[in-house]
């Protein structure tokens, strides 16, 4: 009786050091985060790219850091990355969207970064990106 006594509380020890073990490598603050963190989303488009200077459709000038995209998304900022395979890769940059364009860039199908000059348009061509608009 004794020894099942024993055998049993060696147990619970063993068990109570794992849990510890497991609880120490996430504190609480850090759990916390995890359990109340909303899932990102992210839509998948095409970045172009284009230098025009003028009147944005927001009304203002245009400039480095503006995009042009869906109306809905005016005033909002796109954080746009590379499209690495369905994950977020290389970030290309914060853009406010203050203009719009063609039906592709009104769908939301495209994103259309402004860049300071043609060359440089040129350059960047077309690329695959995910982008997560900050409200």
């Amino acid at each position: 009786m004794l020894l099942v006594v024993m055998v049993f509380s060696l147990m619970i020890l063993a068990f109570d050091q794992v849990v510890a073990r497991a609880e120490s490598h996430t504190p609480d603050i850090e759990r916390e985060k995890f359990i109340s963190a909303q899932p990102i989303e992210y839509h998948s488009m095409i970045a172009t790219a284009y230098c025009l200077k003028g009147t944005t459709a927001t009304g203002t000038q245009t400039r480095p850091g503006i995009a042009a995209s869906k109306r809905e998304w005016f005033g909002k900022v796109a954080r746009v990355y590379l499209n690495d395979g369905g994950q977020p890769g290389k970030l290309l940059g914060d853009f406010r969207i203050e203009d719009t364009g063609g039906r592709p860039i009104r769908t939301g199908a495209v994103i259309d970064l402004w860049l300071e000059d043609e060359a440089t348009c040129f350059a960047f061509g077309s690329k695959l990106v995910l982008v997560q608009i900050i409200e």
